[in-house]
């Protein structure tokens, strides 16, 4: 499921008896399309029933249906939820003071919705005329006998069609999973409309452990979707500041990616999944079925065609709103792995502007779970139409030419995130250095100061590795972006745009070149803080951002001398300021602004890029230099190709310093003061 929508509630056991581990292949396959159907199907029970004053409680939320008529939602011949249509109230209590400054700003700054605040808490409250609530794992409210003379039929189907349309895990996705993997634990779905905003509401103890509360938003030049700002995310039986632990695990990729000379692409993917955090049934994995191109047009289209067991049996699976669902034949107990191949074909290769590339990038073009998922070793062999040449992470096994085509083989044995594969007009060019290949692609034979961009990356790992530990990769390739002002760093790669190879020739790259050293050195420092250390969850975007940062900044100091890296630290200092009442940092994704989104935009720049590093700056401050890479390195040992946290950088500290830096983190991370210096 993707990280954006997360949230759920118990189930009622007596819906459902668990199949044994032993249950046949048929009968499995059986029961997950058969679940799937009846969620994709869901009807009404009878004629509406009239109800005064009934009460719907899910964890912080509580639903008052004041007057109106209300029917039994069935999902095959099962009862699951209740359908009501008439006027009614809402309350929400956020009881999280971590987040209180975001629910705060986007409240304001997004819906209309009545907002007051106590010291304990912050009530949402609102009206609605319209609510479909579908619950599993909790007593569903039991509804008055007797009926109206008015029809919801229509009603439903209307709602269903509208809140079909949001861009987030379907229905027919998130209680067949539920059912099929953990039914004895609770998920609740509200869905609110007629009052100040449109809301959804979910509660979910299964997987993601949150509550949450979002208003939705129509797309601004899509008109069949919509979008949700989170008002309001809760932890549900467990502490914000302890890492989730995901059902299971994506540990292993074998692609092989064949391109055609214009848009179209076929994927075959081979895939190991390990069950992590409890019995696995149905796997849940982000896929895009469809991409957009700048400024929403050109929609492009991801197609599964299959997917197979190791053995080669077809797997009953359902592909919608960028997610792929698939039923497994044999439930995995924790600990125990299963191999899933998929094949995907679909037009999906841009040609940004015309140009003569196309991308694969960082989003998901092949299935893989949430963030805390993504653990993975890769095998790719990709094969595109001459006279592309492709570009994918990994220690290169072969580049051959075979007839029309360029062939690459790469392989990467670390577990990694991300993984990205690029292809079009490239040269390139390469050099090995202390056991590092350091090769770097210019687009179109437009730029010539290779030779410089390769010297300064070799510098900048000798520099890292004192501290960061050895180069985490055999190989690393730089590629020319034909664009302006960005750098991206997926492993064993960084994609760079034009004016890092050739700063000084023409006023656009004067303008876009200052710092250029400043980001080159960020996405090379990325490949220790994002990928030998990586963030398990938005939530721990700091330790990728904000370490890669400290990280780039301590080398402008030795490359460039002290003033430079002060006139750094005070340029994360005033910015730092600028976002640090609107959230802490671990929640600087959520910000949003529908009327600003450039603004809301900074501010989570703001945290990430500048508060981020201005809070490790002071700890340097307070504990010294050497303390202070001391402090870096045991952080990339503690946490070698695994997932950090915050809890863990906050103990490395305490154990280096001897000293108590709980409220420190309490006060500058998790809460919105800034360090004093």
């Amino acid at each position: 499921m993707r990280s954006a929508f997360r949230g759920s509630v118990l189930l009622i056991a007596t819906f459902f008896v668990p199949l044994s581990a032993t249950a046949q292949p048929s009968r499995t396959e059986t029961t997950f399309s058969k679940v799937l159907k009846q969620w994709s199907e869901l009807s009404l029970e009878g004629q509406g029933r009239p109800v005064q004053g009934l009460r719907l409680s899910s964890g912080h939320v509580t639903l008052v249906l004041t007057q109106g008529n209300a029917a039994p939602v069935l999902a095959g011949d099962e009862v699951v939820g209740v359908f009501f249509r008439g006027q009614g109230t809402l309350e929400y209590v956020s009881a999280d003071p971590v987040e209180f400054p975001i629910v705060t700003y986007n409240v304001r700054k997004n819906t209309n919705l009545a907002l007051t605040s106590s010291e304990k808490a912050l009530t949402i409250r609102d009206t609605f005329e319209e609510v479909l609530w579908l619950a599993g794992g909790v007593a569903l409210p039991t509804l008055p006998e007797g009926s109206s003379k008015t029809a919801l039929e229509d009603a439903f189907a209307k709602h269903l069609r509208k809140f079909g349309q949001i861009m987030t895990s379907p229905v027919a996705h998130e209680f067949p999973a539920w059912r099929l993997n953990s039914p004895d634990r609770s998920l609740v779905r509200v869905e609110l409309s007629g009052g100040s905003e449109d809301l959804l509401y979910h509660l979910d103890a299964f997987d993601d452990k949150s509550e949450t509360l979002w208003a939705l938003r129509k797309a601004k030049k899509i008109e069949d979707r919509l979008y949700c700002t989170v008002l309001s995310d809760q932890p549900v039986g467990r502490d914000r500041r302890e890492p989730l632990v995901p059902r299971f695990m994506l540990t292993d990729v074998d692609l092989s990616v064949t391109a055609s000379s214009g848009k179209d692409v076929s994927i075959s993917v081979t895939e190991n999944f390990t069950a992590v955090g409890g019995r696995v049934r149905v796997l849940q994995l982000d896929l895009y079925d469809t991409i957009f191109g700048r400024d929403a047009l050109d929609p492009r289209h991801l197609r599964v065609k299959g997917v197979f067991d190791e053995a080669g049996n077809a797997l009953p699976f359902d592909h919608a709103k960028d997610e792929l669902i698939v039923g497994l034949t044999t439930p995995l107990a924790p600990g125990a792995t299963t191999k899933v191949r998929f094949e995907i074909e679909g037009d999906i290769l841009y040609h940004p502007g015309g140009d003569s590339y196309w991308e694969l990038g960082v989003y998901p073009w092949f299935p893989q779970p949430d963030l805390s998922g993504q653990f993975y070793t890769v095998h790719s062999t990709v094969k595109v139409k001459r006279p592309f040449v492709p570009f994918a992470p990994g220690k290169t096994l072969r580049r051959t030419v075979e007839g029309d085509y360029n062939i690459l083989e790469t392989r990467i044995d670390k577990p990694v995130q991300f993984m990205v594969i690029i292809a079009g007009n490239y040269a390139f060019n390469e050099e090995t250095k202390n056991g590092v290949t350091v090769r770097v692609a210019t687009y179109a034979g437009k730029s010539a100061n290779l030779g410089r961009v390769l010297g300064l990356a070799q510098k900048m790992i000798a520099f890292y590795e004192p501290f960061l530990g050895p180069f985490p990769f055999d190989e690393f390739n730089i590629v020319e972006i034909n664009a302006w002002g960005f750098g991206q760093a997926p492993p064993a790669f960084m994609f760079i745009t034009q004016e890092a190879f050739k700063p000084l020739a023409g006023e656009i790259n004067r303008l876009f070149s200052k710092g250029i050293n400043e980001r080159l050195a960020h996405e090379i420092a990325h490949q220790y803080w994002g990928h030998v250390v990586k963030m398990p969850s938005h939530e721990e975007q700091w330790i990728t951002e904000s370490f890669a940062e400290i990280s780039a900044g301590l080398l402008i100091h030795a490359l460039r001398g002290r003033s430079d890296f002060e006139g750094l630290t005070n340029y994360w200092r005033s910015q730092g300021k600028e976002a640090t009442q609107i959230a802490p940092i671990p929640l600087a994704n959520r910000i949003h602004n529908n009327s600003d989104e450039r603004t809301a935009w900074y501010y989570r720049t703001d945290l990430l890029y500048s508060k981020g590093p201005s809070i490790l700056n002071s700890i340097r401050l307070e504990i010294g230099d050497d303390a202070f890479l001391k402090f870096l390195r045991s952080i990339q040992a503690t946490c070698q190709w695994k997932f950090g946290n915050t809890k863990t950088v906050q103990a490395v500290l305490e154990a280096i310093t001897q000293k108590d830096w709980k409220s420190f983190f309490e006060a500058n991370y998790w809460g919105t003061s800034m360090p004093e210096k």
